[in-house]
């Protein structure tokens, strides 16, 4: 897969393994660490040009104090504002455990102090009314944008909404699979308000 789309310009972060597919013993088992700790090294020295992370959205490997994933990622679900703000909150204070659905690093002890970029990479999933999500467009749209302003409120790097589209019984998509037509206004989940992208930039006066 690398060989065959290492040159392809959107492709900028490697995830060796996903919420522990195929690596299910991660938090219990030396070996499995051990061999995605050397398939991390490996890609840091054949690959230095991507980021890469060991195992996506919780128990990424602390070995000897260092996180071995280039990104502390977390998948936080909950249609709840409330408690998204507290899991956020808990996110960058550096709990590892209590704010994914598993502990976020395994391994040896590991204390977070921003050593790395930290980024929700799944969120949102809102899904079905019956699960407490919204009950139509307009309605995915407002909990969406309040969602993403306490995101922007955070020291946190980015974030990945789940998902583009519907599929099978998973309804938060945004897009038309076969239009590609969005039910959401665009830029609702840009990085910046456009109160923010319109603000002139500042510089400090250079000493001279």
């Amino acid at each position: 897969m690398v060989a065959l789309i290492e040159t392809h310009p959107s492709v900028v972060i490697w995830s060796l393994y996903n919420e522990d597919w195929g690596a299910q013993d991660i938090a219990t088992n030396p070996e499995t660490r051990s061999y995605i700790v050397d398939m991390y090294h490996y890609m840091q020295i054949a690959h230095p040009q991507f980021l890469v992370v060991d195992n996506d959205g919780w128990h990424h490997i602390s070995h000897t104090g260092r996180l071995k994933s280039d990104l502390l990622t977390a998948h936080l679900y909950t249609p709840d504002l409330d408690r998204w703000r507290e899991l956020l909150d808990r996110l960058v204070g550096g709990e590892m455990e209590g704010t994914a659905a598993f502990p976020l690093v395994v391994g040896d002890p590991f204390f977070y102090r921003r050593q790395v970029p930290l980024i929700v990479s799944e969120w949102g999933g809102f899904g079905f009314p019956d699960y407490g999500g919204p009950k139509d467009a307009n309605e995915r749209t407002e909990r969406i944008r309040d969602f993403k302003r306490e995101l922007r409120a955070r020291p946190i790097a980015g974030d990945v909404y789940t998902q583009a589209t519907n599929i099978e019984d998973e309804r938060n998509g945004l897009i038309d699979p076969q239009t590609g037509e969005l039910s959401v206004p665009p830029g609702l989940l840009a990085s910046h308000t456009e109160e923010q992208q319109g603000q002139p930039q500042t510089t400090k006066p250079q000493a001279s």
